[in-house]
């Protein structure tokens, strides 16, 4: 009894935060059978558990390239100009990021603080929206109050993961490519790892400066889009 009531106080809490108490959207209601999945697979003792993670994998596992963008200099901007400058600055790159990853085939999945996390059928579409990005946030007008730069770094990657679509991401090749676009990359700059580099072929167009990183003692290979 005590298990039945852990897992519906469970499932009302994935409704308030899914959304879904009051009209749900598509997004709200994938959400909530997410985690409704995990909330069944934490319940089920673990020789149980193989068909709940099949139904879950079955549903919400994807193979994409995944795009993380990180805007640059967060903290040194809202105390230099203070938080309202900052969203703005941060809205200006959402509206131009939001159309050219719809145009290069992508699928915006979220925007969270100064993020931007989007996914492509493959690591030269990807690619092709973060270099569109990169000159339009180049080529971005100063606002008339703020006359700082937009400042960003993007991180690509290519994987198996799951997708909560217009919701979330998760697996390997989502933290990748939020480590190397959140931590690794500098202003301006695109990196993408060794292996969806390979993906890319000579038709995506790009030069690839090869690069190497150690992050917590583990040594990645990577390539800079030039």
């Amino acid at each position: 009894m005590e298990g039945r009531d852990a897992l519906r106080s469970a499932r009302a809490l994935t409704r308030r935060l899914a959304g879904a108490e009051n009209g749900a959207s598509p997004a709200a209601r994938a959400l909530e059978s997410f985690y409704a999945l995990i909330d069944e697979l934490m319940q089920l003792p673990p020789p149980g558990r193989d068909a709940a993670r099949l139904r879950l994998l079955g549903r919400f596992e994807v193979e994409r390239a995944v795009l993380a963008l990180d805007m640059a200099d967060f903290s040194l901007s809202v105390r230099r100009s203070g938080i309202l400058p900052h969203l703005c600055r941060i809205r200006r790159v959402q509206r131009l990021a939001a159309p050219l990853i719809t145009a290069a085939g992508g699928e915006l999945v979220k925007c969270e603080a100064d993020n931007v996390l989007a996914v492509f059928p493959q690591p030269r579409d990807a690619v092709a929206a973060a270099v569109a990005i990169r000159e339009a946030i180049a080529a971005a007008p100063a606002d008339a109050e703020d006359d700082s730069p937009l400042k960003a770094g993007i991180g690509i990657d290519f994987g198996r993961f799951l997708l909560i679509p217009g919701r979330d991401a998760f697996g390997d090749a989502v933290n990748v490519a939020h480590k190397l676009g959140e931590d690794l990359a500098r202003a301006g700059e695109i990196l993408v790892p060794a292996e969806a580099a390979r993906r890319l072929g000579a038709e995506a167009g790009v030069r690839l400066e090869p690069l190497s990183f150690s992050i917590s003692g583990l040594e990645l290979q990577a390539f800079r889009v030039t």
